[in-house]
């Protein structure tokens, strides 16, 4: 059974969602006043991981990102570059759709903007009025903290008598713990006209409008950075469940990621890492297959640092994963090539190693999935696909294996079976084969075709017993990054691991 440790019970619960098959979550996106940073794309990352294996899971999920697309930070970008505020938030809503799609994560059910929900936004904060919970002063509308009679600060376990201003003193406010649900429109900010004169939604109102529009009340998952429970998801809490009182609670399973960290002193220490910050950059060093592999090796609500030094282990650990499976592979179609071409296939390899794999097999994907429904832990289950890759390697890289029909079928579950649990965490093992069987190597740019030539020229060189031609050709292959392991099956070929 799924469990998920849930913000506001502090504790690990199992997952019951409202409906029988189908899950409802809403995870908050970014304000759009520049290109997103690696922390930013941590969300993305982690909870389409968990929209991933609740659909592995069998459940149908329904899941809603908005974009705040009007916002105090924005409206300054915009006055600082002596533009519209929609001038910049459509060149980072158009920036942050590129970003996600270089990210390569599953798309949104839906992914709505502020400025698209003015009149729903509207009607909800005539709700908080009329159900005693709003007031209205100089046309901004507030938030009355000290009335809401439902344990305000439950999520984020804070005192009300101990709180500090949240938006500092607005004209009008009766305590410094309310918030705005509209704001007066100053002279030059944009507007929309309202019951209570021109003005903007306040930051907390529009995902309540959004979350209860597209997905109802009582939402099974609300997700987001841990930055975010207060006063953001507190105030969502208090807004919801006092437009609909008669509701119950606005959401069920509430999910924070941890946040990633930068030490100041690597930072001002390495040039390039302060402009990788920004995803966009990162992507031009790393695939997001590594950047996937960087973040889910450590669990999702555990803080992350940021360096190069983690990057990089996580290009090496993704290396040695794709090597395994570009091997698997070269030893199926070879053996598969070989036997058409001898119009016969050996029955039987070594029974013992069919069966210890299979066994592998089984213990491997009931590891992975006891570790997932441990409150999502791909930190654990990723080092359970890793031990299998280490297992598999052993048996097929010793001096007994034997390649036969049986143990190609065998490899084949192997190598489905591991990109099939990819895809959980949002990886394409597969485009990352291609890179190594199309053009690899290192930045000499030998393509698969010349290293074949090579491998072919170095055999026949072995066969006539001038090995010290062989051994120049196996010389220069290392040089431009290829390692050659001579098997029974022939030559096998993998990227060498930069140093």
């Amino acid at each position: 059974m799924l469990k998920i440790y849930n913000t506001l019970t502090r504790k690990k619960e199992t997952f019951r969602p409202v409906m029988k098959d189908k899950v409802r979550m809403y995870v908050c996106g970014p304000t759009v006043y520049n290109y997103i940073s690696i922390g930013n794309a941590r969300p993305v990352i982690v909870f389409n991981m968990v929209r991933n294996y609740l659909e592995y899971l069998g459940y149908e999920v329904i899941y809603v990102q908005n974009v705040t697309d009007i916002d105090d930070k924005i409206i300054r970008k915009a006055n600082e570059e002596n533009v519209d505020f929609k001038t910049v938030a459509s060149k980072y809503i158009k920036a942050f759709t590129e970003d996600i799609k270089s990210l390569k994560v599953s798309s949104f059910t839906r992914m709505p903007l502020a400025s698209e929900m003015i009149e729903d936004i509207i009607n909800i904060i005539q709700r908080i009025i009329e159900n005693g919970y709003g007031y209205v002063a100089g046309g901004n509308v507030f938030f009355d903290v000290r009335k809401f009679d439902r344990n305000y600060g439950k999520l984020s376990g804070q005192n009300i008598e101990e709180m500090e201003s949240q938006e500092g003193d607005i004209f009008g406010k009766k305590d410094k713990v309310d918030f705005a649900l509209w704001k007066s429109a100053k002279p030059g900010e944009p507007y929309w006209n309202s019951p209570w004169g021109k003005g903007r939604p306040g930051w907390h109102i529009e995902c309540t409008a959004m979350a209860t529009k597209y997905l109802g009340h009582g939402i099974d998952i609300h997700g987001g950075g841990m930055d975010l429970i207060f006063p953001h998801h507190e105030n969502e809490i208090a807004q919801a469940e006092a437009a609909f009182p008669g509701k119950g609670a606005f959401v069920k399973y509430w999910m924070h990621n941890g946040m990633i960290e930068v030490r100041e002193e690597k930072m001002s220490k390495s040039a390039g890492l302060e402009e990788n910050w920004i995803l966009r950059n990162l992507l031009k060093s790393y695939s997001h297959n590594v950047i996937k592999m960087y973040m889910l090796t450590t669990h999702y609500r555990s803080p992350l640092e940021f360096n190069e030094e983690k990057l990089e282990e996580s290009r090496k650990a993704l290396e040695r994963l794709i090597n395994t499976l570009v091997n698997i592979r070269f030893l199926i179609e070879s053996y598969k090539q070989k036997s058409r071409t001898l119009h016969m296939f050996q029955e039987h390899s070594s029974a013992r190693a069919d069966s210890e794999i299979d066994s592998m097999l089984d213990k491997c994907h009931n590891d992975f999935v006891e570790s997932m429904n441990d409150d999502f832990n791909s930190a654990k289950a990723l080092s359970h696909l890793f031990e299998l890759v280490k297992k598999v390697n052993s048996i097929i890289q010793s001096a007994d294996f034997v390649m036969a029909d049986s143990m190609s079928k065998t490899l084949e579950r192997v190598y489905n079976m591991i990109n099939e649990l990819g895809v959980i965490f949002g990886f394409d093992f597969e485009e990352e084969i291609m890179k190594i069987t199309s053009r690899t190597g290192d930045s000499k740019d030998i393509d698969r075709e010349e290293i074949e030539r090579l491998i072919r020229l170095r055999q026949e060189a072995r066969k006539n017993k001038d090995f010290k031609l062989a051994d120049e050709i196996r010389d220069e292959l290392y040089e431009k990054g290829i390692i050659l392991e001579d098997r029974r099956e022939g030559t096998i070929w993998k990227v060498r691991e930069k140093e």
